[in-house]
């Protein structure tokens, strides 16, 4: 019975190093070898293949923002990332793009900003043209074009608001015609 015991755990070893040994010559037939540093030479080049540098991936989010130094005002403006900004770093971005400004970057998304000396297209003014009153944009070179024609009538408006609207009431904001409008129903 003892000897049972001692040629099984004498089997087990055998079984044990021989498949040590089977895994170590198919490891190194894959291609996971050990360098070996004594011998590589003093002209070889070793490239990195791990980089640390952060990457836009395809999901990422991209935004322009637009800052118009007569008027003040930002525009912000989210939009697809361009499939050639995939895979880039900031530094690429910027070479890319040198004109822009890289203001946030991270591997989840990109803002790009700019400074534009014009006016933003927000800017509205609000005029007595005959006898109604009319909406007019501001266009980037300072010239008026209209916008939009209302129903409300001269004869209905006071001496104040016909004075206010003869010299123009400047509006920002789609949202703030309305409202301004509504005061003079």
């Amino acid at each position: 019975m003892k000897r049972i015991i001692f040629y099984s755990i004498l089997i087990f070893m055998f079984s044990c190093l021989i498949g040590f040994l089977y895994a170590r010559i198919w490891k190194t037939n894959n291609g996971d070898v050990a360098i070996d540093s004594n011998n590589i030479s003093s002209n070889t080049q070793v490239q990195e293949t791990y980089s640390t540098d952060e990457k836009l991936s395809f999901n990422s989010t991209f935004a322009i923002k637009k800052y118009y130094d007569e008027c003040g005002h930002f525009e912000f403006n989210y939009s697809e990332l361009p499939k050639e900004l995939v895979n880039l770093t900031q530094k690429e971005i910027e070479n890319l793009y040198p004109a822009w400004t890289v203001d946030e970057f991270s591997s989840t998304g990109v803002v790009l900003s700019k400074k534009e000396n014009n006016i933003c297209n927000e800017h509205y003014v609000i005029k007595l043209a005959d006898n109604s009153v009319d909406i007019y944009h501001l266009e980037q070179n300072g010239e008026e074009s209209l916008y939009r024609t209302t129903n409300i009538m001269k004869e209905y408006l006071t001496q104040d608001d016909i004075n206010n609207l003869k010299n123009g009431i400047y509006v920002y904001g789609k949202g703030n015609i309305n409202s301004v409008i509504e005061d003079f129903e």
